[in-house]
């Protein structure tokens, strides 16, 4: 079954991908076509709460995704999803492409920039495409109505004789008649809440979805040009180092950080726990974290690698089976030999190939935050 299903259920080319910041996002929005929604991001992930008053400079709590059309034509999507490697900064765009009827070289998309996308829960479970694309075809379906209606205010003919081609809207039998996208938005600030199920374009109609599209951070990851957040250097910065415990869940007993001090240029900083030594240079930085000299008490928590498969299968909740056929009882009966067998092995990380890491920069009372991870 098509993954675009117009009757899904969810929760009440190469293109340019751009980054703005905050000013440049307020000047993007001063004019267009903003429509704004919300995607339920509690899926397969417990409670998660968003935070009060919303963010990104004020944004409502109950919005966490934004679809503008702009007076050059070209649309932004600007969602807290990040790109994990499975695409959504190519995808995401042409499902909003589609549903707009524009070309995907005209869409962009901001992902996981904090200072202009609301808070939605962060990037898991593989829920960017199937929780978040209908939702989004959706706003982009809600912009082309209200954009229909516009057109046909303007060329004064009904909006069932108009249809869209490339960004243009244009009349079906009198093609003299047509107005683009950004002709329409042009001056304008119009603001719109997706609370509605608007119609959408029929799957068999796609032309873009479903095709072949050149990933947009494929040649930068395939040159090294790709920026991670540990290649992100700002002027000045120290270079951390921070004590880790031997074990989890061990406790610092004692530190002696004198001989750290005496490396030239080296900072050490303590927040209970928390034990770093930072450099300018990371070789220092690396030299003065040898020189650290800590005990620790080792945790009382009875889980230990022998124990926590009896800890996991005790908290395990009720196994569920979707789907039951055959009679195993039957089975085993009729087998000649019935084999039995407990596999254990270690945990296995769930980690990126990025080394995970996070940059820090303090500027005018504000705080500048590059980091690896999947919940910004």
């Amino acid at each position: 079954m098509s993954p675009f299903n117009n009757d899904l259920e969810v929760p009440d080319g190469w293109g340019f991908v751009q980054t703005i910041d905050r000013r440049d996002f307020l000047k993007l929005t001063t004019t267009g076509l903003l429509v704004m929604f919300f995607v339920e991001p509690l899926i397969g992930r417990g409670s998660v709460e968003l935070p009060q008053g919303g963010r990104g400079g004020g944004t409502p709590a109950d919005l966490n995704a934004f679809l503008h059309i702009g007076a050059d034509g070209r649309v932004t999507c600007l969602v807290g999803k990040v790109e994990l490697g499975q695409g959504a900064m190519t995808s995401l765009p042409q499902l909003a492409a589609e549903e707009l009827n524009v070309p995907l070289t005209s869409v962009d998309i901001v992902m996981g920039d904090t200072d202009v996308c609301p808070f939605d829960g962060g990037t898991f479970g593989s829920l960017s495409i199937r929780q978040f694309g209908p939702v989004l075809r959706r706003a982009a379906a809600e912009a082309k109505g209200v954009l229909l209606e516009m057109a046909a205010e303007r060329l004064q003919v009904p909006v069932a004789e108009l249809v869209v081609e490339n960004g243009t809207v244009v009349h079906k039998t009198d093609r003299t008649k047509r107005v683009t996208y950004g002709q329409l938005t042009e001056g304008k600030r119009i603001e719109r809440r997706l609370t509605g199920r608007p119609a959408l374009d029929a799957v068999s109609a796609f032309t873009i979805v479903g095709k072949t599209a050149p990933r947009r951070d494929a040649l930068e990851k395939v040159t090294g040009k790709a920026k991670y957040a540990g290649d992100v250097i700002p002027t000045g910065a120290l270079h951390a180092r921070i004590v880790r415990p031997p074990a989890h869940g061990a406790v610092l007993a004692t530190l002696d950080t004198s001989e750290a001090e005496k490396v030239p240029g080296v900072r050490v900083v303590r927040d209970r726990e928390l034990v770093a030594v930072l450099h300018a240079h990371r070789d220092e930085a690396d030299k003065a974290l040898g020189l650290v000299k800590a005990t620790y008490t080792p945790s009382t928590s009875p889980l230990t690698d022998a124990t926590i498969f009896d800890h996991l299968v005790k908290v395990a909740p009720a196994g569920d089976t979707p789907f039951r056929g055959g009679d195993l009882a039957a089975g085993e009966k009729l087998a000649t030999t019935v084999f039995s067998e407990t596999y254990r092995k270690g945990y296995v990380a769930h980690a990126a190939m990025e080394t995970h890491s996070a940059v820090a920069a303090v500027e005018n009372g504000k705080i500048t935050v590059w980091a690896s991870t999947q919940t910004p």
